[in-house]
């Protein structure tokens, strides 16, 4: 059973919304020249990169109603379509049925995918390819709150609300995140407040 929010943080929570507390909180780290969440710092960039963002990440699923209804009903994403079954060059024998599902900000960011063998029968995923997926939580809310709406909908939390810093998890980042599963077990990673990348110019040219 996951642990309840504390009544520090039920306190603190709305107060950290505030971005001018936010940085309140860090002043003495940043007046000491002590602060160490510098994104470049962590980072360093030497060349820009040739890539401008991520558009949508893709997953496969082994029971795509279901996993809609989870991702709806537990995190608050909305549906956009759902694909006909659709055969794949890249996967003979198969078929595949697609969920598009919109963030606040984003149509279409999240992909749920369900194949299926020759036979119809589902085919099971497998989450060993990577380690996590990261969601950036909207303007205004915090990791806490959105903890607290994941024990509310009987969501275990996998870890956190953490901060991930030198000084908290010794993680790199800056933000504060909780992470949970999904119900194939999918790494979840929702966040808040991460540090603001400064660019460092590169006067070289692109190879």
């Amino acid at each position: 059973m996951a642990k309840q929010m504390s009544k520090l943080q039920t306190y603190i929570s709305p107060l950290l919304k505030s971005k001018f507390v936010r940085e309140l909180i860090l002043l003495p780290s940043t007046l000491s020249g002590r602060k160490q969440l510098n994104k470049t710092e962590e980072y360093p960039v030497t060349k820009p990169s040739l890539i401008s963002h991520i558009e949508r990440v893709a997953i496969y699923v082994s029971d795509l109603e279901h996993s809609i209804n989870w991702y709806i009903e537990k995190l608050g994403f909305t549906l956009e379509s759902i694909t006909d079954p659709i055969k794949v060059e890249a996967l003979p024998n198969q078929t595949i049925r697609c969920a598009l599902l919109n963030t606040k900000n984003q149509r279409n960011a999240l992909v749920l995918v369900e194949r299926r063998d020759a036979n119809g029968k589902k085919i099971r995923p497998s989450t060993n390819g990577y380690f996590h997926i990261a969601f950036e939580i909207e303007e205004h809310r915090t990791s806490f709150e959105f903890a607290q709406r994941l024990r509310e909908k009987n969501v275990f939390i996998s870890y956190g609300p953490v901060k991930h810093s030198r000084d908290g998890d010794g993680e790199i980042g800056g933000n504060i995140a909780v992470y949970c599963l999904d119900p194939d077990n999918h790494y979840l990673e929702f966040f808040f407040d991460m540090d603001k990348y400064e660019e460092k110019r590169f006067t070289g040219g692109l190879k």
